[in-house]
């Protein structure tokens, strides 16, 4: 039977008033549900025939704590707890996890994890207790859970033990653990999404930048799902990070947009908007960040004077805007929240210091890891105070490279870029290429070929073929449109690889625009 299937037996046996055969079919159902959507069409199918009467009669609570639990409804898990004190120890053990305590979700999952219907979800939390608790027995007890688990839960499993693993820089674990969560979890955006953002940044903390911006656009992907919205600012998040390691300002920033725009949390967009204020920080924008920041400042309504992390921000704009006071008054009303926020306060005293011509400056750095992405973008910011650590004082050069020798390619820095090699927008950066990145309509027209009997119809297809070149290079700015000339973007260092004398047949493979078929002719 299959879960649709599953669910519309449900619904008879309900309105059939078979209750004890309707509860065990919908604890089967949850327990076999492969997707959090899944889990919550078995909630709406369950709690709009289910007379609230019937909730505490026979197997439902049990079978409403399983359903609360695959469908996140965390009010329906309470009730059901709550009607029965230490009923379900597994289903408390979860409880106890959110808030979180460790040390009492270890207890409750200790009592069910061994045997009964709920030792999938007693042996996961258990195992993730210990690791939380730094007890030497984690590894063991997340086997143990691995062959507790179906599929789904087993997924679960393998994304807590990530975020474990990643906790105590155990990266290259981490991504595997991630990679095996993947199948288990296939089909279901909210947990792709989740998983695919996380598997991108632990590539990208182990440089695999392409596989890094391969997963984050994945996680883009599942994420444009109603279900996958939850984590989707995460996913910008991570791309945005990506670019800013390359020195790819421009693409950094557009992704950081996005993820404020995507967020569904004040967490993330609170995120987004720092990582935002700290593009245009770079840039030189100083005025851009500066509203950024005040803006997020207002929003969490904080009160003149109350220390809050967004003033190491602050302090470090308003020393670069070259108000020093403005930075030491900032700079006393830093709350430091994580690890960076101490950071930057150590690296504007040090700005300080080094303007007003104090010796042994260095010293306010010495808790920095030199070694961080963080800390080599805040010498970008800052070139003189980390020119003697031998960090550059600038981003590296943004290159792209498109090769024609053979089906159409694009790398930018070295990492691959996908780009379908028969469509249209391929036909277009060669060619933009080919006439030194700028061209008029008039000429891409005559040149590309594109849908359309006639002029109007063309320019349309034209203009959604820029829109669709500008996702591939992943920000608006990188094709510009400016009266009737379409021009690539100047923030880049763009180079043209054209087949050697003798392979002019392989230009452009699988293209068979008019311009490309005169490229060939013409160089034979």
């Amino acid at each position: 039977m299959t879960f649709p299937e599953l669910l519309a037996h449900i619904g008879t046996l309900l309105a059939a008033q078979e209750w004890q055969a309707a509860s065990l079919h919908v604890r089967r159902a949850a327990q076999e549900v492969t997707s959090r959507a899944g889990g919550k069409q078995l909630r709406e199918v369950v709690l709009s025939h289910l007379p609230p009467q019937q909730r505490g009669a026979g197997e439902w609570p049990h079978a409403l704590a399983w359903t609360a639990y695959r469908s996140g409804d965390l009010t329906l898990l309470g009730e059901v707890l709550d009607a029965l004190p230490g009923g379900f120890p597994a289903f408390e053990a979860f409880r106890a996890s959110l808030k979180p305590d460790w040390a009492v979700t270890r207890d409750w999952a200790a009592q069910a994890r061994l045997d009964g219907a709920d030792r999938a979800v007693a042996a996961r939390f258990h195992a993730c207790a210990l690791a939380a608790l730094d007890d030497p027995a984690w590894p063991a007890a997340f086997e143990e859970a691995r062959q507790a688990s179906g599929r789904r839960d087993r997924g679960l499993l393998h994304l807590e033990l990530a975020c474990h693993l990643i906790n105590v820089k155990q990266e290259a674990a981490a991504r595997d653990a991630l990679a095996r969560a993947v199948p288990d979890l296939r089909g279901d955006p909210w947990a792709q999404t989740l998983v695919q953002a996380n598997l991108g940044i632990s590539c990208l903390r182990l440089g695999d930048l392409g596989a890094a911006e391969r997963a984050l656009r994945e996680a883009v992907r599942w994420g444009e799902h109603p279900e996958g919205r939850a984590s989707l600012s995460a996913a910008w998040q991570g791309l945005g990070g990506l670019y800013l390691q390359q020195g790819q300002l421009a693409r950094a920033a557009h992704a950081y947009s996005e993820a404020h725009r995507k967020a569904e949390f004040w967490g993330d967009r609170r995120m987004a908007l720092r990582a935002q204020a700290n593009v245009h920080r770079l840039r030189g924008e100083l005025d851009e960040a500066l509203s950024l920041l005040h803006d997020a400042l207002a929003y969490e309504e904080a009160l003149e004077g109350q220390p809050h992390p967004l003033y190491a921000d602050l302090a470090a704009l308003r020393l670069l805007a070259g108000d020093p006071a403005g930075a030491r008054a900032c700079l006393a009303q830093v709350r430091a929240e994580t690890i960076k926020d101490t950071w930057r306060a150590q690296v504007v005293r040090a700005e300080l210091r080094r303007r007003a011509g104090e010796g042994d400056v260095l010293a306010e750095l010495q808790d920095l890891d030199l070694n961080h992405t963080w800390t080599r973008q805040e010498a970008w910011a800052f070139p003189e105070l980390f020119a003697p650590l031998g960090l550059p004082g600038q981003p590296p050069p943004w290159t792209a490279t498109v090769t024609t020798d053979g089906p159409v390619r694009l790398s930018m820095n070295g990492v691959d870029v996908p780009l379908p090699p028969t469509r249209p927008e391929a036909s277009l950066l060669a060619f933009l290429l080919l006439h030194g990145g700028q061209a008029s309509v008039e000429r891409v027209l005559e040149g590309v070929t594109l849908p359309g009997t006639t002029p109007r119809r063309q320019r349309q297809a034209l203009s959604k073929v820029v829109a669709a070149l500008r996702e591939v290079l992943a920000w608006p700015g990188a094709v510009q449109s400016g009266g009737s000339l379409l021009t690539l973007s100047k923030e880049v260092e763009w180079t043209l690889v054209t087949p050697p004398p003798g392979r002019t047949d392989t230009f452009c493979e699988g293209l068979l625009d008019e311009w490309v078929v005169q490229w060939r002719n013409d160089s034979i």
